[in-house]
């Protein structure tokens, strides 16, 4: 078992409850900086993000899901990984994991929202990782 350990207080989506969304959005990307000092290789360095949505409103089958993008550029983006897609009005927290995918360079959360009237969302999401690092914005 790893063990895992917030290093970070920054984090890549925080939508609050005055600030709620009703439209797809994406979080600031951020570079990600492994700490050269620890001893452990970037490449066995795994990384989680724990998010926490809460969901209400919408009509017609509304939805809402968090997608984790990465981007060797800043400028392309792709899905790496994705939350459970939400359905149903209520609060869901959630531990999504990049397992068997390369982290790259720049990171952003995406909140996915859909239906004939999207649902009304507020939440955030984390980064952890076994080992240090930081988010430096872009």
């Amino acid at each position: 078992m790893r063990c895992y350990a917030n290093q970070v207080t920054s984090k890549l989506l925080n939508l609050a409850v005055g600030a709620a969304v009703t439209a797809t959005t994406n979080g600031p990307s951020y570079r990600i900086l492994p700490n050269q000092a620890d001893q452990q290789t970037d490449d066995i360095q795994d990384f989680r993000f724990v998010t926490s949505l809460t969901f209400s409103g919408g009509a017609t089958s509304p939805t809402a899901q968090v997608v984790i993008q990465g981007s060797v550029d800043n400028v392309n983006w792709m899905d790496l990984a994705s939350g459970t897609q939400r359905t149903a009005a209520g609060t869901y927290a959630e531990v999504v994991e990049s397992s068997g995918v390369a982290l790259l360079p720049y990171v952003r959360a995406r909140l996915v929202l859909g239906g004939g009237t999207a649902p009304s969302v507020y939440g955030t999401v984390d980064v952890i990782s076994n080992g240090p690092f930081q988010l430096a914005t872009t």
